[in-house]
Parts: structure tokens; C-alpha cells; sequence
């Protein structure tokens, strides 16, 4: 089976379940070990709201999980698990793809680089740690311009075309080498000039992290992440035929660990004992847009979306408490609302994405934050 009819069998409806949480196991892969002893998340309980409001019109919260799918929802609130459910014949122990909530977590690595020294200037540019890259379209691209998907190279994020860089991309984990494919990358725009969503650029961005500090990522995000945070389960993650991981797409943890991640952010990256794991300006700084291209709501001609992105996270168009998510497709998130203490981990499967994913994007995203201001006001 060549790389296409195995990308389309991931998704097929009748076996997407079972796909999205084994695999790590039908594919290479290597493990991100858990260390130390498990910080067990505080509990609590509340009463989700039944009904939240999405461009005007009312959705059942129930039936809208049902839709997409979902194989696993974890609400914190005020650094508490105050909701956990599993569905799609998955359990607590069992891990999911995060799709592209990957590239979130990869993104906490490079604040955890920067602090450390390894990466102190971020508008160095690419080239300078790998310079296999010059000569491409990322030659004269700076690292923030990579993190913040405004590298100006040709890419089409469309993933049922296997014309498309995205489908090409993904051949190239399961045949090749990713770093070969992200050499093949041609100039477009102008760097800076545009926000445009290209998966290849976490790849580009491990890259430079691995160079920088001259660990490989697996050992980096298990070393600095994984262990510190106490998690119950391993990170599982896809790596392509020279081993390096695939790290803008394919993570697989449990849902608690996924939760964990965001209540680590909402604490300002301090782990549940206490113990700092990613650095405090990092949280503090990652997800504010400085410059056009990245802001929320402002859309072409200067994005291809009214979404913002920073640093590998999304901004929804209108944020409330000053939100973000990371987003996969099929429906992955872990969205965090900082000013009224949320985050909330969610896995789905939803098998029509291709067809109007977005949509159920936006509804995911507004359920998000009517969960947030419920908690918030207590209701």
C-alpha cells in the first residue's frame, strides 16, 4: 500500500476510532517516557452547561460531542479536574493522536530553549543553526517567523489532495525524511509579509531546537516536559525513517496528560508540585500577537484566516479572557482561557473534517468558551 492509500485508511469511518488511538503502534514511533512519581490531578465536580450559542443559534452540548465524535473531554477549572468523560469505546488509560495540538507542545520547547541559552534570540535566523536550509525557502527566515507560520514559503495545508505539500509531507514521514522534504521548500511571499498555515514549519522549528541544543527532541521533551510534569502515561510519537519525530502531528497521549499540559500553562509552567517546566515569561509572552499577520480578526490580505496564530497556537477571532488552543484536525484541542482558569482537553474523530471541518472547528471553540464563562460564573 503506497503512502496515499494509507494516509486515506487512517480516516476511514469504520476503523477511525480504533486508527486514532493505535496509531503509534502501526506506524514507527518511538516513546517519550514518564518519570518520577505521578502528581495526581485535584477533583472536582460540576454540571457542564446543556446548551451553548454559536453564531447566533443555540447547540446542544451533548449532541454536538456526539457529532464530532468525541472519544475524551477534560475540563480543569481553578486547578481542579472538575470533568472527565470518555467515549468511542476509550478509557483513561488509553492514548489519542493529537494531531496538531503536537505543535503547541512543541512550541512550550522552545521557551524551555530560549531560557536555557541554547536559543537566546529568536530573530536569529534559521539558516544559522541549519544550514542545510540555505538556498531554500527559508533562507533568510527568522525562527519567530517559523513559530509564527509567517515564513512566506509555497504550501497547501489540504489534506485530501495528494498533490498538496501537507499529503506530500506526510509520504515523506512514512517513506523518507522530513528534513530532506522541508529542504524542498520554495519561496512565495516575503517573510513576515503573511500568516499562512504550513504543518512543515514545526518541523523546521524542531529542527533548529534539536540543533540548538544538540539533544535529540525525543530526549529533549521527555528530559524538560514529559518527566517533570508528573504525567500517568508515556508520550507516544510517530517518527519518520531516519527516527527523528514527527512533531507537528503525531503525538499521542492520554487525556489527563493533555489536561495536565494546560493546567501546567494556566500555573504559569509550574508543574503541579511546583516545580517550574517551562519558563514564566514564555507562558506569559507566547500566545500575545505582536506584529499583523498573527492577530485574531484580521484575515486576508494579510492572513489566510481571521484566526490568529503565535508561537504555534491559535487565537479564536474574538477571544474571551484572553484564550487560546491548540487544534488538530478531526477534532483535537486543548484550549486554555487564562483569565477565568480554564483548560479544556478534548480528542474526537470527526469523519466528515474534509468536507466542513472548519465549521465544526468554530462550534468546538464557542463551546469552549461558554464552558469557560459558565465555571467562571459559577454556574
Amino acid at each position: 500500500m503506497d503512502s496515499w492509500a494509507r494516509w486515506q485508511a487512517i480516516f476511514a469511518p469504520e476503523t477511525i476510532d480504533e486508527n486514532f488511538r493505535a496509531l503509534w503502534q502501526q506506524l514507527p514511533s518511538v516513546a517519550v517516557p514518564r518519570a518520577g512519581a505521578v502528581l495526581e490531578l485535584p477533583r472536582g465536580a460540576v454540571t457542564l452547561p446543556e446548551v451553548f450559542s454559536h453564531q447566533g443559534q443555540d447547540i446542544g452540548l451533548a449532541a454536538h460531542l456526539e457529532r464530532m465524535r468525541m472519544s475524551g473531554l477534560a475540563v480543569m477549572h481553578r486547578g481542579r479536574l472538575v470533568h472527565e468523560v470518555y467515549g468511542r469505546g476509550r478509557g483513561p488509560e488509553d492514548v489519542a493522536i493529537l494531531w496538531s495540538v503536537s505543535k503547541s507542545i512543541t512550541a512550550l520547547m522552545l521557551g524551555i530553549a530560549r531560557e536555557e541559552g541554547a536559543l537566546p534570540d529568536l530573530d536569529a535566523l534559521v539558516t544559522e543553526y541549519v544550514p542545510e536550509l540555505s538556498g531554500t525557502g527559508y533562507e533568510g527566515v527568522t525562527v519567530q517567523q517559523v513559530s509564527d507560520m509567517v515564513s512566506g514559503i509555497r504550501w497547501r495545508e489540504v489534506y485530501d489532495d495528494p498533490e498538496a505539500e501537507v499529503v506530500r509531507s506526510v509520504a515523506a514521514f512514512m517513506e523518507g525524511s522530513q528534513d530532506a522534504f522541508a529542504a524542498e521548500m520554495v519561496r512565495q511571499r516575503a517573510p513576515g509579509a503573511f500568516g499562512q498555515y504550513a504543518s512543515i514549519e514545526t518541523h523546521v522549528l524542531g529542527w533548529v531546537i534539536r540543533r540548538a541544543t544538540g539533544v535529540p527532541m525525543q530526549t529533549y521533551l521527555a528530559e524538560r516536559l514529559w518527566g517533570p510534569l508528573g504525567c500517568e502515561g508515556d508520550l507516544q510519537v510517530l517518527v519518520d525513517t531516519k527516527g527523528e519525530p514527527v512533531v507537528f502531528g503525531g503525538m499521542h497521549v492520554r487525556l489527563r496528560d493533555l489536561v495536565r499540559v494546560g493546567q501546567m500553562i494556566l500555573d504559569g509552567g509550574r508543574a503541579l508540585d511546583g516545580g517550574q517546566v517551562v519558563p514564566e515569561r514564555w507562558i506569559r509572552e507566547m500566545a500575545v500577537p505582536d506584529h499583523l499577520p498573527s492577530r485574531p480578526g484580521i484575515g486576508p490580505p494579510h492572513s489566510e484566516s481571521d484566526y490568529g496564530y503565535k508561537n504555534q497556537w491559535w487565537l479564536p477571532p474574538v477571544q474571551d479572557g484572553g484564550d487560546f488552543s491548540g487544534i488538530g484536525i478531526y477534532g483535537q484541542f486543548l484550549y486554555i482561557n487564562p483569565e477565568r482558569q480554564v483548560a479544556i482537553a478534548m480528542n474526537a474523530a470527526y469523519p466528515q473534517y474534509t468536507q466542513d471541518g472548519p465549521d465544526r472547528t468554530a462550534e468546538t471553540l464557542s463551546m469552549c468558551q461558554a464552558i469557560a464563562r459558565a465555571l467562571d460564573a459559577g454556574e
